[in-house]
């Protein structure tokens, strides 16, 4: 039979090519349907590639650290004479009758890859060549990732510090391959910054009754962080004020209101800031959002998450202050979304009740909303609910 190459699928989400992170064969190797064949970063998430035939590999059409686009050649593979079941349709893991909406299988990040080498270090194969483009010792890392399996991240972090052992070049510079999740989070930033006119507002809000809130609900062995009660707020703030919940279709110069309140929640990962969508947030009591947020967290920084979970938001809110004593800052919007939500440190500071200044809890919020859709004076309103519904909480 004559060889047949299979060339990278479309993996869904309007995405259009990927980085090859790990080969799982072998030229020479014998593969059967469904035989996990590479590993490949989108922008949204790491995969693993199945074979659509049993076979030899031929030959292999990209290195770990390429990019290669949707329809290019992956791999070739001479087949061996299909039996009928082979022969029969819709069997290939990801494709096919029943496949799921991603296109594609899921790589779980918990188990070592197959080309893992058996030393102590536990790392992935291209992570060990980064390591080696940089210069840096895996043997000298502490792993920050499942099990002790050393990240990405933490070979940047060693590479960047003053102990990193080899420079990229004589002059000091070290250059970084921007793929993947990075490459498209730059994107998305650029795009937002050149095609959205926007502008950002602040408020401070007294937290007092939030903080009384959490409190009870750790009495009553019901601890949440602030997270659900912001995301709370933003939903019941957005059904008060339904355009801040839309998005500029810049094909016919319409706005598109949406009917679900799909909130994204900005998460910092190892790969860079991703955006987990929790769907259908205006249908959620306080604890469902707690527990479905804290999921979607939990699921970004360990890589689990299918990409049809971190697209779809109508409305993006970030804690900048989660991590820090980061008292506000100027959130930039997530296209094609209209507004994003940013709460700063909840932290004591002097108030005004009733007519003296005292301490008390309380936060900075800022918005940034897109000027095509929303004026200043809706801006405002919208903040202004927002800032009434969390002072208004209750346990």
């Amino acid at each position: 039979m004559a060889d047949q190459t299979f060339r990278l699928p479309d993996l869904g989400e309007g995405l259009t090519e990927a980085q090859l992170v790990a080969w799982r064969v072998e030229e020479g190797g014998r593969v059967d349907v469904n035989t996990p064949l590479c590993e490949v970063e989108t922008a949204k998430a790491v995969v693993v590639i199945p074979s659509p035939w049993a076979g030899t590999i031929h030959k292999l059409h990209a290195r770990p650290g390429e990019s290669v686009a949707v329809g290019e050649p992956l791999v070739t593979i001479t087949p061996v004479e299909a039996t009928q079941a082979e022969a029969t349709p819709g069997t290939l893991v990801g494709y096919g009758p029943g496949a799921p909406e991603s296109g594609i299988r899921r790589k779980a990040r918990s188990a070592p890859a197959a080309t893992e080498s058996s030393s102590d270090v536990r790392a992935a194969p291209f992570v060990r060549q980064l390591a080696k483009d940089m210069g840096v010792d895996l043997a000298q890392l502490t792993g920050s990732g499942p099990g002790g399996r050393i990240t990405r991240a933490d070979v940047e972090a060693a590479a960047s510090s003053p102990a990193a052992t080899a420079p990229a070049a004589t002059d000091g510079e070290r250059r970084i391959s921007v793929v993947g999740i990075r490459k498209a989070i730059a994107r998305q930033m650029l795009r937002s910054v050149s095609t959205i006119p926007q502008f950002t507002e602040f408020a401070v809000f007294d937290a007092t009754n939030l903080m009384a809130a959490r409190e009870e609900g750790k009495a009553s062995g019901r601890s949440m962080t602030p997270l659900p009660y912001f995301i709370a707020a933003v939903v019941k703030a957005v059904r008060a004020f339904p355009l801040m919940n839309s998005s500029w279709d810049e094909s016919r110069d319409e706005i598109i209101v949406k009917q679900p309140v799909n909130v994204g929640i900005a998460v910092n990962t190892s790969q860079g800031l991703l955006v987990p969508v929790l769907r259908d947030a205006e249908q959620l009591q306080l604890t469902a959002i707690a527990e479905k947020s804290a999921q979607l967290i939990e699921g970004a920084r360990a890589g689990t998450l299918p990409p049809n979970q971190m697209s779809g938001g109508t409305i993006t809110v970030t804690n900048v202050g989660a991590s820090g004593p980061v008292e506000t800052g100027t959130p930039i919007i997530n296209p094609p979304e209209c507004c994003v939500v940013a709460f700063g440190a909840i932290k004591p500071r002097p108030m005004v009740v009733q007519g003296e200044v005292v301490a008390r809890s309380g936060a900075w919020i800022s918005i940034s909303v897109d000027h095509r859709i929303v004026d200043g004076a809706l801006a405002t309103e919208f903040l202004t609910a927002l800032v009434t519904e969390l002072e208004s909480i209750s346990a």
